[in-house]
């Protein structure tokens, strides 16, 4: 069911996309997989439920079989839809569908933000039939973020047959490859060849040993939505750059619903989709000779309102909407425009004002611009040798295949990729500096995920020029010799390690500690259970990963970590900042203790031997409150 129920309902809706706009399966491929969200999402705003998306979504796919079956009745000519539909995009979706599947067959999570809250935000939306933000849900952290990427997830998951983290990544991964097909010339079926699908596993892997190239974190086999992100935006540029119409209702809907998807899928979607915008407002000068007066005249009144519309207010008023109920939840959003206080990053550069910690954020951040590498190959880029790299590729895309593109175009694309390096820069500048706080600030958490996810837009922009420009290149004859090449100079460039990243994942992890620990907790626990958990020596992980598992319990988010050392008074220091907190849960669950714990805080347990794994229920009894061992 896994395999075959998400194939055959994006084919399937895919289909009916292709009869309605005319254009060829690749093409529609796209709009298809993304709406299904944002199905998702309006059906939550009104109906209150996902349930009423997710029968529209099966309807629109079941749509698509009823006007077959009509056809056939009527005996309309379908030769046609057959060659719009059976194209290029189709055969390579095949390939990519089945060489996502059989990657990520039991890929599991790997990473902290899995745990914390991106796999947590589609669990509490199966549990709750609601959005994760609401104040019934047990997310611990980012109930604020925006919840489009998480609703495609979980309408795969639906598809599935219920959650999996195998699902989760797999949806990731079909989608983001997806994304890269419009780029592949869709006209014609006479390609049939074990060769043309050996070309289509090629053009998976260079794309997927690109984004490795910039992959420090380590997150390509995750459901992080940076990698996504960057991948829309190059789709974006790329619907600017070579669409031939780009004023037709088709292009502008589907430019419309990247942009909307790119807002709702992280706050620096933002600033990202403002640099879409440039160049789609001047690529259509450059097509229109910048004749301003040509572009509003009265016969395109309309065009120009449904730019409008489509691609300023209906983007805009999504993240608006998000960010309004997010307010009236008064949720704690970690990025407040309200913070960024631009006046005076000025002097905080200088020294001369601000905190301590935001002059340190500063100075680290442009140390680190100029320092660190953005890359994992062999031969090391900072963040301005990547820029260059991104233009003399650009240029010599130019220079050799120069029938494709005009100079215009090429130089509107060289400056908005060059004010996205800025810019982007610029606004991580602020980030680190106003809205990280005094710990993540100086320390430039995830430096090396946000910053190579800029170079990674631009590289990708490039790989989606280059597969259109050889899908229509008229000397094809060493085509497929051009991508082997292309592919082993990839490899041979990157570092020993990439191996653990290009390696499918066809039998499932072994059981962690924290899985065992929630088994435990779920065994002796109800559902709606507070459990105060203690990890001495951890940093946190405990609290996150053990809660993910045995969600929807809640535990502690702060107070795992006792202190053993520098305390005059054990007794005192837990009456004065512990136990209000400790007497709020149901019970106390040692997870991970050691001997000075057992010392110092003796005194709480009746019993004489505190081991651990052991389970309290903590029974109150006004102010105070005894630990009772459960067995």
């Amino acid at each position: 069911m896994d395999f075959i129920f998400p194939l055959f309902y994006f084919i399937l809706t895919t289909g009916f996309m292709v009869v309605i706009s005319k254009k060829s399966f690749g093409k529609c491929l796209p709009l298809a997989m993304l709406l299904v969200a944002f199905t998702y999402f309006f059906s939550q705003v009104i109906f209150k439920t996902f349930k009423i998306g997710f029968y529209l979504n099966i309807l629109f796919a079941a749509l698509f079989l009823v006007w077959l079956l009509i056809s056939k009745i009527k005996r309309k000519d379908l030769s046609e839809f057959k060659k719009r539909f059976l194209s290029k995009g189709f055969y390579f979706f095949l390939v990519i569908y089945i060489g996502v599947f059989l990657f990520d067959l039991n890929r599991d999570f790997s990473m902290w933000d899995e745990f914390s809250h991106w796999g947590e935000m589609v669990k509490e939306m199966l549990r709750l039939d609601h959005f994760y933000s609401v104040s019934s849900s047990t997310l611990m952290a980012h109930k604020d973020y925006p919840p489009i990427v998480s609703l495609f997830e979980l309408f795969f998951c639906n598809l599935s047959g219920g959650y999996q983290e195998a699902y989760l990544i797999r949806s990731i991964h079909l989608l983001s490859f997806s994304l890269f097909i419009p780029a592949i010339c869709d006209c014609d079926v006479k390609f049939l060849k074990i060769k043309t699908f050996f070309k289509a596993l090629l053009m998976m892997g260079i794309i997927f040993l690109t984004i490795l190239l910039f992959d420090q974190h380590g997150i390509i086999n995750t459901i992080y939505t940076d990698y996504l992100m960057a991948i829309l935006v190059s789709y974006s540029l790329s619907l600017i750059l070579l669409e031939k119409e780009p004023l037709s209702n088709f292009h502008l809907l589907n430019l419309s619903v990247a942009c909307s998807f790119l807002v709702m899928t992280k706050q620096m979607g933002l600033p990202l989709y403002a640099m879409i915008l440039f160049m789609f407002i001047f690529n259509v000068l450059i097509k229109n000779k910048f004749k301003i007066k040509k572009v509003f005249h009265k016969q395109k009144i309309f065009s120009v309102t449904k730019i409008v519309i489509l691609l300023f207010i209906i983007p805009l008023s999504l993240w608006k909407g998000w960010d309004m109920y997010v307010n009236s939840l008064h949720l704690n959003a970690q990025f407040k425009l309200s913070d960024l206080k631009l006046s005076e990053l000025g002097g905080i550069i200088k020294k001369t004002s601000g905190e301590q910690y935001q002059q340190q954020a500063a100075m680290n951040y442009m140390n680190a611009i100029k320092n660190n590498s953005m890359t994992t190959s062999i031969v090391s880029f900072n963040y301005l040798q990547c820029a260059i790299l991104v233009f003399l590729l650009l240029y010599l895309i130019y220079l050799y295949r120069k029938k494709y593109f005009n100079k215009g175009q090429i130089a509107l694309t060289a400056l908005t990729l060059a004010f996205g390096f800025i810019g982007y820069a610029f606004v991580m500048l602020i980030m680190y500096v106003f809205s990280f706080g005094p710990v993540e600030g100086p320390n430039l958490a995830s430096f090396n995920r946000y910053l190579p996810t800029y170079v990674l837009i631009c590289m990708l922009f490039i790989v989606m020029l280059l597969i259109y420009i050889d899908s229509r290149d008229d000397k094809k004859s060493d085509s497929l010799k051009k991508y082997i090449l292309i592919f082993c100079i990839l490899i041979l460039i990157q570092k020993p390690s990439f191996t653990t990243k290009i390696t499918p994942q066809w039998k499932s992890s072994d059981e962690s500690i924290f899985e065992y620990h929630a088994k435990k907790l779920m065994k002796k626990t109800k559902e709606n259970s507070k459990i105060f958990l203690i990890a001495q020596n951890s940093t946190g992980e405990f609290q996150f990963f053990v809660k993910y598992y045995m969600n929807p319990r809640i535990v502690n988010r702060h107070r795992f970590n006792l202190p053993v050392a520098n305390v005059d008074n054990y007794k005192e220091y837990f009456e004065q900042e512990i136990k209000n907190d400790m007497i709020s849960f149901d019970y106390l669950y040692l997870a991970q203790i050691d001997d000075e714990f057992r010392e110092k805080y003796q005194f709480l347990f009746s019993n004489s031997k505190v081991e651990n794994e052991q389970l309290y229920k903590i029974k109150k009894n006004g102010n105070n409150f005894e630990l009772i061992l459960q067995k």
